[in-house]
């Protein structure tokens, strides 16, 4: 069974990933950037569903974006999936912000599923909905 790892500020969206998601993979849930890190060396998880907005958490004023590329340097196969709020301003087409996916909240549990998929089964080609 895949593996996710998420990662939200929001109890609702994260709740709503997990329950969206829980049946086909294997879910975790981390409570914070050390227990992101430590899941991600000892879970090895497919795919790391990530809050863009790390202001619940201590993150020294970083986000998202400074985690994911963090992230990408030390673990080059995990994908990840790049959660935004809606009001955000965000340039999908920028190869910056190093996410494998993005999507916007309110999320649509469909499309949630469908993206997940997607990634776990295209692992050399990364996309953006």
């Amino acid at each position: 069974m895949k593996k996710i790892l998420i990662l939200n500020a929001e109890l609702g969206t994260q709740m709503q990933i997990y329950l969206a998601l829980c049946d086909a993979y294997k879910i975790e849930i981390a409570e914070n950037i050390e227990s992101v890190m430590y899941y991600l060396r000892k879970m090895k998880p497919e795919i790391l569903v990530l809050d863009y907005n790390l202001d619940g958490f201590e993150s020294n004023g970083k986000t998202g974006i400074d985690l994911v590329r963090k992230i990408k340097r030390k673990y080059t196969d995990i994908k990840v999936m790049l959660i935004v709020d809606e009001d955000k301003t965000f340039d999908l087409d920028s190869p910056e912000h190093g996410a494998d996916n993005v999507m916007f909240k309110p999320l649509i549990n469909r499309h949630l599923i469908s993206n997940v998929k997607e990634l776990v089964e295209t692992p050399e080609e990364s996309f953006i909905s």
